[in-house]
């Protein structure tokens, strides 16, 4: 929604008619692993595995957060964060604790978002540390339920894709 309404003014400010914007956003836009809400049967997913920083987790959150459903959300590292590494973590864990019914850190870097969802109050029993993305495949497969919504991000380098992938051919046919 951000980058259609930063596209439409763009256009206007440079003259285009409203009605051709609105043509030209009428088409969508969509890019793999980036945002895409898909239905895997009777489970949602927000695969928004691509990249992460911590405001783009925190906004990812907050859709996470408005969709129906118990609330789940695989996070892994968020990498090239420099000194703001360690902070950046524990903020996305006390938002994610805000949000998620269940949340799954995969990868040891990601621990600090298991700490902060932990500080900011969620039950431990609703914080599972994975090692690797396999391992987060295991834990999220063996409690998947009709009606959740699952959303998986992190940074490239950490490659949920392939755990997208995963999920996309256990659960079967994708329907959006």
């Amino acid at each position: 929604m951000h980058n259609a309404l930063a596209g439409a003014a763009v256009g206007h400010a440079a003259g285009i008619e409203p009605a051709v914007i609105v043509h030209a956003l009428a088409g969508g836009w969509s890019a793999t692993h980036r945002g895409q809400v898909i239905r895997l049967g009777r489970v949602t997913l927000i695969d928004d595995s691509y990249n992460a920083s911590p405001a783009s987790v925190t906004a990812a959150l907050d859709l996470l957060a408005g969709l129906p459903g118990r609330r789940i959300a695989v996070l892994g590292e968020m990498l090239e964060l420099g000194k703001g590494a360690a902070t950046g973590h524990r903020d996305v864990g006390t938002a994610a604790a805000a949000t998620c019914d269940l949340l799954i850190t995969v990868g040891s870097g990601a621990s600090g978002i298991a700490a902060g969802a932990r500080t900011a109050g969620l039950d431990g029993s609703r914080i599972l540390e994975a090692r690797d993305r396999d391992a987060a495949f295991d834990l999220l497969r063996s409690r998947l339920r009709d009606g959740d919504v699952v959303l998986v991000k992190a940074s490239r380098g950490v490659e949920l894709d392939l755990l997208v992938d995963a999920l996309r051919a256990e659960l079967g046919r994708t329907q959006r």
